[in-house]
């Protein structure tokens, strides 16, 4: 039963991209001649959630429980229009669709059908299989626009067998590379940090020390990726890390990055402005220290504090951090068109876990040193920050520098997300050893 409309309106709807523990997609396919295929989907009814809307839709349609899954993402205010001849289109114009991305907890659970007339058969599929032209025509925008924002590619056209082999093998990795898009902000939409738990460990199921196997692998990984990155002399890696206090910038830098040759690696730690830097635009110290070809430089914390800190502390007047924002953006908008890979991270932690490692440090004598009383006073403004960075966040996502939300109250699995991400964004630059001008055969070395 839909929501009753005085006059012809979008109709409020749930759709559910339905992943299993192995990384394959379910689909719903119609009864009779009708070729086509579909994500489980429902219109919400009276005094309904939409988050009750999804549950029942999916267990009405396809037979899984909320217990049988997690949800990792959403992305509302998708819409589309029904044809004209369709039979809902005398009380509705189309659908407005927030698409959730929900993640099963075993591989290809058991669906169950009866319930409801929806479906006549389902079916798990690599996302990789999954063509635009198995839906509808009048809902295919809206389903490239859910997938493209979830997974950070659209449908894939038909691929060579051998490919597709390379890519089920991908999908035995327990942390699912093809799912790390569900931590990214899409650029332009509405943001609610509320909708990224500090807590959440979806993309790994297995235990902790488990995991410091795989960790293991991705920091070999990166060890060669970045010699070829500096061998190579052509591409730039701009890391950017913010977070709450004791939100773990610097654990992660140091897990993450310690294999890495230090000749290929910049860190720099920004800290509150010195009085020359201060006599200069505040993006002056910011842009001496974006990397060179070949290098990776780390910023822990960044030019964003300078919107953060003077917005939530009043440092300056509105006016000021506000038009700081297209500062940023036009920044970041040069180093990305001359070379720069730009990735930004969010470690976000909740306040109970600040809470934790605060007093950790008043505890232990090697932490003690970290531990400052501005952290108290920024720590009572919590709130203030959240908004900020709330703020911030969905201002400056942008398709050359997006913002990825890394869950950071479990250190393990942050270190292995922001391990993983990294090495994902150097493996699509292509690196490899440049090639000599010379034949090495035909050198002699003198004794």
């Amino acid at each position: 039963m839909d929501t009753p409309s005085p006059a012809r309106a979008w109709r409020i709807n749930a759709a559910a991209i339905i992943m299993d523990a192995d990384g394959y997609i379910l689909l719903g396919k119609d009864h009779g001649r009708n070729p086509y295929w579909h994500f489980p989907q429902g219109g919400v009814i009276k005094n309904e959630s939409i988050e009750r809307a999804l549950a029942r839709e999916v267990w009405e349609e396809v037979g899984l429980r909320p217990s049988d899954y997690n949800i990792v993402a959403r992305l509302p205010g998708l819409r589309y229009k029904y044809p004209a001849n369709h039979r809902k289109i005398t009380r509705w114009v189309g659908q407005e669709q927030t698409y959730f991305l929900v993640r099963c907890k075993t591989s290809r659970p058991k669906t169950d059908l009866h319930r409801s007339p929806e479906f006549a058969k389902t079916k798990w599929v690599l996302l990789q299989d999954i063509k635009l032209e198995m839906f509808p025509k009048f809902k295919r925008k809206v389903i490239k626009d859910a997938l493209t924002q979830f997974f950070g590619k659209p449908p894939a056209a038909n691929r060579p067998s051998a490919e597709k082999r390379v890519v089920r093998a991908a999908h035995s990795s327990t942390l699912t590379s093809y799912t790390m898009n569900r931590y990214l902000v899409p650029p332009g939409k509405k943001l609610r940090l509320k909708d990224y738990p500090t807590d959440d460990k979806s993309l790994f199921s297995g235990t902790k020390e488990e995991s410091l196997v795989e960790f293991d692998k991705l920091r070999e990984e990166l060890q060669e990726l970045q010699k070829k990155l500096f061998a190579q002399h052509k591409h730039k890696i701009l890391v950017i890390l913010q977070a709450m206090d004791a939100g773990g910038k610097d654990g992660c830098v140091k897990h993450v990055f310690s294999r890495v040759d230090p000749q290929g690696l910049h860190v720099v730690p920004f800290k509150k402005p010195t009085p020359e830097e201060l006599d200069h635009d505040f993006l002056w110290r910011v842009h001496k220290e974006v990397p060179t070809k070949g290098q990776i430089a780390i910023f822990n914390r960044s030019h964003y504090e300078d919107i953060i800190a003077v917005r939530v502390k009043k440092i300056f007047p509105d006016p000021v951090w506000k038009r700081r924002y297209k500062h940023v953006l036009d920044f970041e908008s040069m180093l990305a068109e001359e070379g720069t890979t730009i990735i930004k991270l969010f470690l976000n932690i909740s306040k109970e876990e600040q809470k934790k490692r605060l007093e950790s440090r008043l505890q232990d004598p090697d932490k003690l040193w970290k531990f400052c009383m501005d952290d108290l006073d920024d720590r009572n403004r919590w709130d203030e920050f959240q908004t900020a960075y709330q703020d911030l966040i969905e201002k400056t996502s942008t398709p050359e520098a997006p913002w990825y939300i890394i869950p950071g109250d479990r250190k393990w699995y942050r270190n292995l997300v922001v391990a993983r991400l990294i090495v994902e964004k150097l493996r699509h630059l292509q690196l490899a050893f440049p090639t000599p001008n010379f034949d090495p055969a035909s050198i002699s070395i003198p004794d």
